[in-house]
């Protein structure tokens, strides 16, 4: 029973201590590395057409992905944000002038629109607290994206969705204790850009 107690307590510490970091950025920083990892998510994409796409509206610090949902949407990528449904997430489509409405956190979420199936999504980008160089991801605890995508652990990583973290660079950690339900990020995207995971365990 030690194990658990001491990796709860590890997530603990470490969500306490990086969201301090990443809210006490100030705010000229802050817009000049969301303005960083926004051009590379663009550039990222450049080279493909008319993907499915999942991405997220910032909180607590998390980058504001705002100016490239922008630039994608003008791409003619399908953008979608994350719907809390029960204990998953469901993603709807987003445009510019979307309707939106609160979730029970707060967080904007389109009020109507066609839904894509998760595992229909080209890419999610993710939020998240803290990640690892193995790809690991440390969120905020409520699991929705590990239930949500929890088929992911069945698939090989050349197989849709890619799952990419979105964070700044001090969000990086040595390690992360993590269980077996947790779902391993894909690729990160940070302002230093845009790198993919080598997991030879998958």
């Amino acid at each position: 029973m030690e194990a658990p107690v001491c990796s709860a307590t590890i997530k603990r510490t470490l969500r306490r201590e990086l969201q301090a970091a990443r809210q006490g950025l100030p705010a000229s920083d802050r817009a000049r590395l969301d303005l960083r990892i926004c051009g590379h998510l663009v550039r990222g994409l450049e080279q493909s057409a008319g993907l499915k796409l999942s991405a997220y509206f910032a909180c607590r610090g998390e980058p504001d992905l705002g100016p490239a949902l922008a630039a994608l949407h003008e791409a003619e990528h399908c953008v979608h944000l994350p719907v809390l449904v029960e204990q998953t997430l469901q993603f709807r489509r987003w445009h510019p002038n979307a309707r939106m409405t609160a979730n029970r956190y707060r967080i904007p979420e389109p009020l109507e629109g066609e839904t894509c199936p998760a595992d229909q999504l080209d890419w999610v980008l993710l939020p998240l607290v803290a990640f690892s160089p193995l790809g690991g991801r440390l969120g905020m605890g409520g699991g929705y994206y590990d239930r949500t995508f929890s088929f992911c652990l069945q698939r090989s990583m050349d197989e849709r969705p890619r799952l990419i973290g979105v964070a700044y660079g001090l969000q990086q950690v040595d390690s992360l204790p993590l269980q077996r339900w947790d779902v391993p990020l894909d690729g990160v995207v940070t302002e230093q850009g845009l790198r993919w995971f080598e997991r030879p365990d998958r």
